[in-house]
């Protein structure tokens, strides 16, 4: 009787556990759709499709990021794939060909994700990786474009200086003229 108590318990706390099994992988698809996605690999894919693609993908990005609060949707889950939207429109900012690239908008989306909002999203220590590269490279990026712009506006005043220069030249070489025919009518008239 004792051996038939313990392997019904035993058989009862194997369904049990089979069950909450089936539950936790039940609620893996909800949990994060972005463990499908490998960002560095769509990276890579975004480099090579056309402009007219990548336009496709800007605009797919943005229409499910405008319909992010789908009713159905269980809070969890629009946070994955609000946050997994706000990863693929960083790579589209992030992309040297795509027509919106811009680093310091790319840099700015990819601050704006804390900690806090990608508790609810998976991602793989590849792409952890991946995005603290994207990050150093939009940095550099960043403060390559701020020293080109400081020497652009060095260049424009070096340019300007220049031209005032060229200017009172131009204006001295007319003077000069005007002298020296003062001075030929003085000598033709003195003579």
């Amino acid at each position: 009787m004792k051996k038939c108590l313990n392997m019904s318990f035993v058989l009862t706390l194997l369904l049990i556990l089979a069950g909450c099994e089936l539950l936790k992988q039940s609620e893996l698809p909800i949990k994060s759709e972005s463990n499908n996605i490998n960002y560095a690999q769509y990276y890579l894919l975004l480099a090579k499709l056309s402009d007219e693609n990548i336009i496709d993908k800007i605009h797919q990005v943005q229409l499910i990021s405008h319909d992010k609060n789908q009713p159905n949707m269980q809070n969890k889950n629009n946070n994955a794939l609000n946050i997994e939207q706000q990863f693929k429109s960083v790579l589209l900012f992030a992309l040297p060909n795509s027509p919106i690239h811009n680093p310091f908008t790319a840099k700015s989306k990819l601050n704006q994700l804390s900690l806090d909002n990608l508790k609810d999203v998976h991602l793989t220590y590849t792409d952890f990786a991946f995005f603290n590269m994207l990050k150093s490279q939009l940095n550099q990026q960043i403060l390559l474009l701020n020293q080109l712009s400081l020497e652009n506006k060095a260049l424009n005043l070096i340019n300007k200086t220049s031209q005032h220069q060229q200017d009172k030249i131009e204006s001295l070489q007319q003077q000069i003229i005007q002298l020296k025919k003062i001075e030929s009518n003085i000598n033709e008239h003195g003579q």
